[in-house]
């Protein structure tokens, strides 16, 4: 390659960067990329150094870095090798958010539009679920906290264990710890190669520093060494009220009327200036409260985002809050006192990391990090200094192998058109943006797929503890009964999926437990709104099956519950249950390989038609199921009138028709013979009659399709009467041949 340069320059360079865009590489072991002629500006020591490389390359072998040097010292490369000639662009660490949520697909493709590579992702509360299954996306440290609550040292340290064993790399010191417990945590954390960002309030901050806690977030959390004790403590255990008279409030209040060249400033900044301890502000909460401050929602690509998605969004035209007068005069007083904090704290030489804190308060997914970038700058940092922050230094804080340009680490890298050190606008001229080595198209982040079946596009967990009738139900004196201490092995969320092309709404509940869990598929009766999944079907069917190691979810089927479109019964949205499989095999905790499926009533009608079109599912088991929609009007004329009628299409043109394609009687030819069928009825059922299920078996049997049958004397349509039998024979169907994937008996007629 050295040779090729010499000989004919950059020009040759430029044609043979054409051709390898238009003639496949040949596979040679080694994916190689050369970046050439390109400025690489220097970030070291925390920005404070200018030895720029004006006329750099960078060679980069399966999404690493391997060299870094002068154009003229580039040595002989063989292999194929794609070139990218970049004389007169620059070239930076890709951007890395310090303190961010990622909750859909959309903000993943923010944060790369805007050259963010990198998060530390914090989720939970307002900041909604991790959204770890993004394609693409930017690369993602979990953060979890410990120290929300008082507990021994020990409990704290197991904590500690459990988020490492689970795949954490950052952990969150919170407000209840102690002074010795974040000691011992700090030396743990480094054992276990865990970074650690401090958000005190009963240990002070300046004794964290003295620990060595990597890095503190929030301007307003870490200046509370300047409070009395007293208020510091208040607010370390109420901190996240809104009320302007909350302890939070209070506190805040006074950092607002706080002045440059207070004695107690000074000798707190001298602490930070001091320590080996990163800070990072996150002023970017507040930046919509600055007077002048841009509208976010104009950044292009804001275009994708959806307000619903985020914490307090701002007014799309306005780009502001609807704050009262009074509240919007607390917060604009408090952001711009930050800026007399910051600067006394940057003056005596505090290190600092960008994180913008999205998505509480209005922040939003990759715009909130440049707002962030700006607000360095009028602290008084350069610009150099302000993208070290947002890229090298974590690196220095937290010894992570990308953010720097040098041998070794990930080649997650941004191009741009335009001088960063001139302007920090031109952090958004990207040109290019690698991750991993690898090109993203940044045309296509600004639209999402949206028709791709099974597709999350929004996850909201809560706690099905925080219900006031299933917690008076399932507790005596405040206090959880045995039987359901299930409910804290669980995890519930309410998701938002694609289903030919509609949004449709669905719950999900798995192990709180880290781990690939086989998946059942439960499916709903009734129809509309009647009959759909609530929170007591959530803790007393979906968690009872979830805490035994499966991950269940359940659709609410198209037009329910906020979805788009309309069910008809057994018509397309049987699609909205086959959707779930495509989604399951994305989800990161579910095994998409063992699916079962499991429905009540009408929910069994659904079951039978989604078994008759997919061959992938192990095992189902259905409870007094529709099998016979012709002798359940008959049976019961109700069905016609203000179901049949009013949710199948053209219904009174092709009754017998719709009727014939939705029973399952009339379908078993086409029921896979590898998908072991329990039936359960109850013989005094009068919504759907037992019949249903005896003449259904009848045809199984005779199609050899594996089956059992059970008759529950004088049940109801629910099986009130053997709730805990019919419980244990659901789950010891699927755990024998889902979970366990034993084969059904032979059906060939033998023995004596």
């Amino acid at each position: 390659m050295k040779q090729l340069y010499n000989k004919f320059g950059y020009g040759f360079l430029i044609v043979l960067f054409i051709t390898c865009l238009i003639i496949p590489a040949r596979s040679t072991g080694d994916s190689l990329l050369l970046i050439s002629g390109i400025t690489i500006p220097d970030l070291s020591d925390r920005g404070k150094n200018d030895n720029d490389l004006m006329n750099g390359f960078i060679l980069i072998r399966d999404g690493l870095i391997e060299m870094v040097g002068d154009i003229r010292s580039v040595p002989d490369i063989s292999g194929d090798v794609r070139i990218i000639e970049a004389k007169g662009k620059f070239l930076l660490p890709g951007l890395i958010d310090g303190f961010a949520a990622i909750n859909n697909q959309a903000y993943a493709n923010a944060y790369l539009y805007m050259g963010v590579t990198t998060i530390i992702a914090v989720d939970g509360g307002r900041r909604g679920p991790f959204f770890g299954n993004s394609d693409p996306g930017p690369r993602t440290m979990r953060l979890e906290s410990i120290g929300d609550e008082k507990k021994s040292a020990g409990n704290h340290l197991k904590d500690l264990a459990s988020l490492h064993n689970r795949g954490y790399k950052v952990a969150l010191l919170k407000y209840a710890l102690k002074p010795s417990q974040v000691e011992k945590l700090v030396e743990r954390a480094r054992e276990l190669g865990m970074a650690t960002i401090g958000e005190f309030g009963h240990t002070r901050y300046s004794e964290a520093c003295r620990i060595g806690v990597d890095a503190f977030v929030h301007t307003t959390r870490y200046s509370l060494d300047l409070a009395p004790r007293k208020m510091a403590f208040a607010v370390a255990d109420n901190p996240f009220s809104d009320d302007l008279e909350s302890p939070k409030w209070k506190y805040y209040k006074f950092l607002s009327k706080l002045k440059e060249g207070d004695p107690g400033i000074k000798e707190y900044s001298a602490v930070l200036g001091n320590s080996g301890t990163f800070i990072m502000p996150t002023q970017s909460l507040s930046y919509l409260d600055i007077p002048g401050a841009r509208n976010l929602w104009k950044e292009t690509i804001a275009v994708i985002l959806d307000e619903k998605d985020i914490n307090n969004p701002a007014h799309k035209i306005t780009g502001k809050h609807s704050y009262s007068k009074k509240v919007q005069t607390a917060y604009t007083e408090l952001i711009l006192n930050e800026k007399v904090l910051e600067s006394a704290y940057f003056k005596a030489g505090a290190k600092y990391l960008a994180g913008s804190a999205t998505d509480v308060w209005g922040t939003m997914p990759g715009i909130s990090l440049h707002t962030e970038l700006e607000l360095l700058k009028r602290i008084g940092l350069t610009n150099r200094e302000v993208i070290a922050a947002s890229t090298v230094n974590f690196n220095e804080a937290f010894g992570w192998k990308f953010g720097k340009i040098e041998r070794g680490f990930a080649a997650d890298l941004i191009i741009l058109n335009s001088n960063p050190l001139k302007d920090l606008k031109n952090l958004k001229d990207i040109h290019m943006l690698l991750k991993g080595g690898k090109i993203i198209e940044r045309k296509r982040l600004l639209s999402l797929p949206g028709k791709e079946n099974g597709q999350i596009v929004k996850r909201e967990e809560f706690n099905l503890l925080d219900d006031q009738k299933i917690f008076s139900r399932i507790t005596k004196d405040n206090k959880l009964l045995n039987e359901f201490k299930y409910l804290n092995k669980v995890r519930t969320e309410k998701i938002t999926y694609i289903s030919d092309g509609l949004k449709v709404t669905a719950y999900l509940v798995y192990p709180v437990i880290e781990g690939k869990y086989p998946c059942i598929i439960y499916n709903r009766g009734g129809n509309r709104e009647f009959g759909s999944i609530s929170k007591s079907k959530l803790a007393f069917i979906f968690a009872r099956i979830a805490c035994r190691g499966y991950v269940v979810i359940g659709s609410q089927y198209r037009g329910n519950d906020g979805g788009e479109g309309r069910e008809e019964f057994g018509g397309k949205e049987v699609d909205d249950v086959l959707n779930l499989i495509p989604l399951l095999k994305k989800l990161e905790n579910a095994d998409g390989s063992k699916i079962g499926i499991f429905g009540w009533s009408r929910g069994g009608m659904m079951t039978y038609l989604a078994l008759s079109r997919n061959s992938e599912i192990k095992a189902a088991v259905v409870g007094g199921g529709i099998a016979d929609l012709s002798m359940m009007k008959n049976n019961r004329p109700d069905m016609e009138k203000f179901v049949y009628s009013e949710l199948m299409p053209d219904y009174d043109k092709n009754r017998d028709t719709l009727l014939h394609e939705r029973s399952a009687i009339n379908l078993v030819k086409k029921f896979p013979k590898g998908a072991p069928i329990l039936l359960l009825h109850g013989t005094a059922d009068w919504r759907v009659r037992p019949v249903q299920s005896i003449r259904l078996a009848e045809l199984f049997l005779k199609e050899r399709i594996p089956f059992r049958l059970v008759l529950f004397e004088g049940g109801d349509h629910g099986l009130t009467e053997f709730s805990s039998e019919v419980d244990n024979m659901v789950i010891n169907w699927f755990d024998k041949y889902l979970m366990r994937g034993e084969k059904f008996p032979s059906l060939i007629p033998h023995g004596r």
